[in-house]
């Protein structure tokens, strides 16, 4: 029976529960079901399209970059785009491959979240899921302003050159290699549509993939706090303040409750080691993906003695020595690489090795534990 503090049947965090991954997810037909073909019949579909898609513009970004390496600008504008491509094709194959283990985990998470009928419990939990929506919704709509960029860009070039009567020239919205076939005129709008769906799969992906785990991650730091809450509760009931020694009696009902503290603990341990090991190769390919756009990105900044390299090589020996000594000022500032700093180190080739070296040793600590 439920007193006159706790909710109706249906509980108020219900309205929230991964509300913004939830709409990601079913648009790539990658939300967890308990039976694979439990769902809509178009989710297949959707999932088929969005992996080919995604996997084609991750293939022919990076091979891109790959071809293009001399030009450092043009093949990091593939490499970033193709790098984020390439981890989403690895989250969209891991949510399919073992759809049923996340729904399980979703079930577990959810019937701990809906046992919590106290108004109190269900107000702490509704601000945490409202936290992670707003965080899931500002992931979301980054990705897609993002995305949005790059698809427009060639859009306005072109229609630029047009107003100005410029020459025109094939422009698609990620540097990519494609079959000829694929760029000729009469082809030309589908492929551009394709790549368009291709980087609007990736951001639907990445954010149901980060979504679901910032979510998770807040949902269980409210079923911790409902535990709190819980063992608070147990003491009030029994008027702790106004004896000095709890009663064989009182002993005998907190132990009672206790142990059922101590099963709900047990229960999201459990939850937070299984939810660990299944996030462990998504984490751990993310973490490397977004190191390598990073370093790769500002590699060219950070290769400032090149300019040190340009000035010893010129006729320097002819000038004057005031002349000189302006060119041996330039000499010595060029040689101290520039860099850019952020919190806790400083991106460089030796950073980026240490990461993977350092990550390398994390992920094998952490399998001990598990």
């Amino acid at each position: 029976m439920i007193d006159s503090g706790e909710l109706e049947l249906e509980p108020a965090i219900a309205g929230h529960f991964y509300r913004i991954p939830r709409f990601s997810a079913r648009i790539v037909g990658i939300w967890p079901e308990m039976r694979r073909g439990s769902g809509p019949w178009y989710t297949h579909l959707l999932f088929v399209f969005a992996f080919l898609v995604v996997l084609v513009g991750a293939v022919g970004e990076v091979s891109y970059g790959c071809v293009d390496l001399d030009d450092l600008v043009v093949a990091l504008e593939a490499f970033c785009p193709g790098t984020t491509k390439a981890v989403c094709v690895l989250k969209l194959w891991v949510f399919f491959r073992s759809s049923r283990q996340w729904a399980v985990l979703i079930q577990r998470l959810q019937s701990m979240l809906w046992a919590a009928r106290r108004e109190e419990g269900q107000r702490m939990l509704v601000a945490l899921a409202t936290t992670a929506s707003r965080l899931s919704l500002l992931l979301l709509s980054s990705g897609t302003a993002t995305n949005t960029a790059f698809n427009l860009q060639p859009l306005i070039m072109g229609l630029y050159r047009w107003l100005f009567e410029l020459p025109g020239q094939i422009e698609l919205p990620f540097n990519i290699i494609l079959p000829a076939f694929a760029i000729q005129p009469s082809l030309f709008p589908v492929t551009y549509v394709l790549l368009t769906a291709s980087g609007a799969c990736t951001v639907f992906a990445f954010s149901f993939v980060d979504g679901f785990f910032l979510c998770s991650c807040l949902y269980i730091c409210g079923v911790f706090r409902l535990l709190q809450q819980d063992i608070r509760r147990i003491f009030a009931d029994l008027h702790g303040d106004s004896v000095d020694v709890f009663t064989e009696a009182m002993n005998a009902e907190v132990r009672q409750k206790l142990a059922h503290i101590v099963e709900r603990h047990n229960a999201i341990i459990d939850l937070c080691t299984d939810l660990t090991r299944q996030f462990t190769v998504i984490v751990l390919m993310h973490f490397l993906s977004a190191a390598f756009v990073l370093c790769s990105t500002i590699l060219d900044i950070m290769l400032s003695g090149a300019v040190a390299d340009v000035l010893y090589d010129i006729e320097w020996y002819k000038c004057d020595a005031r002349t000189r000594k302006m060119i041996l000022m330039i000499l010595r500032r060029s040689q101290r690489a520039k860099t850019i700093a952020v919190p806790f180190f400083t991106p460089s080739l030796a950073a980026f090795g240490s990461i993977l070296s350092t990550t390398g040793s994390y992920i094998t600590l952490l399998k001990t534990f598990l």
